[in-house]
């Protein structure tokens, strides 16, 4: 997140200004002359009494009156104002906000129309104050439209800069406000996670990688580190924040530490684990505390639910490894033995032959809660096949059943790969708007083009060009 400027607005205005007011006090501003660098000094300047560049009908206002939308069409200003309004909703409810007031007006610009030459930067920000409050003017760029989920992490910034200046009085600061990346997106992943939106899978997947990302990485990225990030590293970045924020508020009286900590983060100018210990007394008990409510956070994340439906091919995968039968040789070494491969077992008493099949059996009914739907009869079926073989039974049929529930395994997931592979093409053929999946393939590419590598003379890289061109398919002449 940019450090926000401050620029010294010598008008009157008022918590919430009318919208004459915001017609004398907002003046439309290029992007351009919001500069990239985090740090700038705070400027005073003398807006005019009235911008022509304003409109009255141009401008929607939000049901709280802390959001105005000026600029672009009607329905992205309409638009606009109900996700402000969604995104403050969610926001109170998660602090355990009852609608409070709005202590600091949000006014998002729109520049431009689509299809423009872009500027520097696709969105900027503004810190304005008059005698009464602060303003924060979001300014944003349609050129290239407008990107929801930067969006999204523009409004919920605001809301946190609102809440860092609470208790200060209007006029410039001594130092600038910076809130944390990782605090944004882990306020988005917790929005998600307690509507029921979260995506388990992905918090599974990032336990298993174990994190790829300490908590010092984490903390330390900025806006312009987070857009640099890939598209697999900015969902496990997404994932760690979001178990950051659910680990915080899981303390004691962790929501109301929380909003303490969120009225102090973008104020605050040291380590910010020295921040949460202030706030958060149970993790003073070691230094690694922090890291371990962390890491115990994500894995109770990552953890499947009772009631959560495997996929085919999960359920191809641990029934695989379910249908093992383990016993312990003459030499007293522990064996496992598909039970395909029943003839192979030399277990000649039927008690044996039982605690054998026990662990499979154990693992077949724990699988049958949470299998693809139409596996439950065939793993009935694998159970009925183990009872038969411990107590002696139907064993010249046994070849047979294991022949008859492979096949119907592997058409099974001969049906899986059809099914995935129509819908596919039916989201393919009927797409109406870009889904945004190749967005980070797209940005390397132009990277290249704008920053070409340099040309590397190490042996590897010689003999890999010479290669290159060795193979490489002459170009057919027009």
């Amino acid at each position: 997140m940019k450090r926000l400027v401050l620029l010294a607005v010598s008008i009157l205005g008022v918590a919430s200004p009318s919208a004459q007011e915001v017609a004398e006090v907002v003046p439309l501003l290029d992007l351009d002359a919001v500069l990239p660098e985090d740090e700038m000094v705070p400027s005073e300047i003398q807006p005019p009494k009235f911008n022509p560049g304003i409109q009255l009908a141009e401008r929607a206002i939000s049901a709280s009156k802390q959001f105005g939308v000026t600029g672009g069409e009607q329905a992205q200003r309409g638009s606009l104002t109900l996700e402000a309004e969604a995104v403050r909703q969610e926001f109170n409810q998660m602090m355990g906000l009852q609608d409070p007031p709005v202590t600091m007006p949000i006014e998002i610009l729109l520049h431009g129309k689509a299809g423009d030459p872009p500027r520097k930067r696709a969105l900027a920000y503004q810190l304005r104050f008059t005698n009464k409050s602060f303003i924060l003017e979001i300014h944003v760029d349609l050129a290239r439209g407008i990107d929801r989920d930067r969006m999204e992490r523009a409004i919920l910034s605001g809301l946190l800069y609102q809440r860092s200046l609470l208790n200060v009085e209007p006029g410039p600061l001594d130092s600038p406000l910076l809130v944390p990346v990782w605090l944004v997106e882990g306020l988005r992943e917790a929005q998600k996670w307690s509507a029921g939106r979260g995506d388990r899978k992905v918090y599974e997947g990032v336990f298993k990688q174990e994190g790829m990302f300490t908590l010092d990485e984490l903390m330390s990225i900025n806006e312009a580190g987070f857009e640099r990030l890939d598209g697999a590293s900015r969902v496990a970045f997404q994932a760690l924040s979001g178990a950051m924020v659910m680990a915080l508020l899981e303390q004691p009286r962790g929501q109301e530490a929380f909003v303490k900590f969120c009225n102090e983060v973008a104020r605050f100018d040291g380590e910010m684990p020295i921040l949460m210990r202030q706030y958060f007394p149970e993790l003073n008990l070691s230094e690694q505390s922090l890291a371990k409510w962390w890491a115990l956070t994500l894995a109770k994340l990552s953890d499947a639910p009772l009631t959560e439906v495997l996929s085919v091919s999960d359920t191809e995968k641990l029934l695989s490894e379910a249908l093992i039968i383990r016993f312990r040789g003459p030499d007293g070494v522990l064996l496992a033995v598909p039970v395909e491969a029943w003839e192979s077992i030399p277990l000649d008493e039927e008690t044996e032959r039982f605690a054998a099949a026990r662990p499979a059996q154990d693992a077949l009914t724990r699988l049958s809660y949470r299998c693809f739907p139409s596996y439950r009869p065939l793993i009935f079926d694998y159970q009925q096949a183990l009872i038969d073989w411990a107590s002696f039974r139907k064993l010249d049929e046994l070849d047979e059943t294991f022949t008859e529930l492979a096949a119907y395994r592997t058409r099974m997931q001969e049906l899986a790969v059809s099914a995935r592979d129509f819908l596919d093409f039916k989201e393919i053929a009927e797409a109406t708007e870009l889904s945004g999946s190749f967005d980070d393939y797209i940005k390397l590419i132009d990277e290249l083009e704008e920053r070409p590598r340099p040309e590397r003379e190490d042996p590897v890289s010689k003999y890999l060009d010479t290669m290159e061109r060795v193979y490489e398919r002459p170009k057919r002449r027009r």
